[in-house]
């Protein structure tokens, strides 16, 4: 009797040890779950990638802000000057083939513009003045074709074409003085400010 129960212990407790070792440790299943972070850090550093972009516009249009409140109008002019008027646009071109895009300034508002047209800026790409624009209409026409190492401007007046040449520094400061041509420019050439399709901005 006192051996089969012994023998009976014996083959229990290696029953239990068998089973005991055989079981899998669920340990892997925690580490299955780590496998979805990677790819949640990649849509987050996406997004960011988005939101920079979309602000580039932005921030310059900032500065330009800054440079209008600062150095181009006067403390006169801001305070004459109501709240529903203090907006601009701007676009950027090389217009000097020199890599670095310059910048118009388009004023559009009644306060800025009179029967001839309206008032403009031309800046540097470090907003430096270059040009102050007088009566002048929208879209401004770009050449291909440079004189003196700046591009050619091509304005309309009515049914007929101004060109602006840039002479000694500058382009000329008042369009509506200027004599028509009978020439045109290229239709493929590019458009600034055409259609007011520029985003506006306040000052």
């Amino acid at each position: 009797m006192k051996s089969s129960s012994f023998n009976a212990a014996v083959a229990c407790i290696t029953l239990l040890t068998v089973t005991y070792c055989s079981k899998t440790p669920e340990k892997p299943v925690q580490e299955t779950q780590l496998v979805t972070f990677p790819k949640n850090n990649v849509e987050t550093n996406s997004d960011v990638k988005v939101d920079s972009i979309s602000t580039g516009e932005d921030s310059l249009a900032l500065q330009i802000k800054d440079y209008i409140n600062t150095q181009y109008l006067k403390p006169e002019d801001l305070r004459a000057i109501g709240q529903s008027e203090r907006k601009f646009n701007f676009d950027q071109i090389d217009l000097n083939n020199d890599g670095k895009r310059e910048i118009f300034i388009n004023f559009f508002t009644p306060y800025f513009c009179g029967s001839g047209g309206c008032s403009l800026v031309l800046l540097d790409h470090n907003l430096k003045l270059i040009n102050k624009f007088t009566v002048t209409r929208t879209p401004i026409t770009v050449d291909s074709k440079t004189e003196n190492g700046w591009k050619v401007l091509w304005l309309k007046d009515g049914n007929s074409w101004k060109i602006l040449t840039h002479k000694n520094g500058k382009y000329p400061s008042n369009p509506s003085i200027i004599t028509v041509t009978n020439e045109a420019p290229d239709s493929n050439n590019v458009k600034l400010f055409e259609g007011h399709t520029s985003k506006d901005y306040p000052f």
